[in-house]
């Protein structure tokens, strides 16, 4: 009995142990999600960041969807890309490119119930030169950035992007 419960201490030890490390890992690295208004997913996009090792600034990625339907007409968005982060204590200088995929759809064919046509898919790089504030204890994440779009002969050098979510 005195054996089994023993065991039973030292599983108990090794999980809490391994839950403490899993916290303080989380805590040592950038992360977060915000939702991006216009800027790398054309309209809105919802967005996950995350630096490459453990610390707030340095090289870091980020991924995000988007979609949006208006009288038959939709778009689907897939922003991705690499960023970089300048500063320290929250305050930080973001620079980035990448690449948005888009899918468009149009479901306005009144003479096929419920086919679609695909009026296209595509690819439009991007860049990001910006301000980031995000608290290295993780809370409120604030985005303003220029983020010029280019690709096949298009080339929006003042577009722009705000950004609101949740370090953690």
């Amino acid at each position: 009995m005195k054996k089994l419960l023993g065991l039973k201490f030292a599983i108990f030890l090794l999980i809490m142990s391994t839950q403490t490390f899993a916290q303080e890992s989380t805590r040592e690295r950038g992360r977060g999600v915000y939702v991006e208004l216009f800027g790398n997913g054309l309209g809105y996009s919802f967005n996950y960041d995350q630096r490459f090792d453990k610390r707030f600034d340095g090289l870091g990625f980020k991924a995000g969807l988007s979609y949006f339907a208006i009288d038959g007409n939709s778009v689907a968005t897939l922003p991705v890309g690499l960023n970089y982060l300048l500063g320290k204590n929250g305050k930080y200088f973001e620079m980035g490119a990448g690449a948005t995929f888009l899918r468009a759809e149009d479901s306005t064919n009144a003479f096929a119930v419920g086919d679609s046509r695909s009026v296209g898919t595509g690819t439009v790089g991007h860049m990001i030169f910006g301000y980031r504030r995000e608290p290295e204890e993780g809370g409120f994440l604030f985005r303003a950035s220029m983020t010029p779009l280019f690709g096949q002969g298009t080339f929006f050098p003042f577009w722009f992007g705000i950004s609101l979510g949740y370090a953690f």
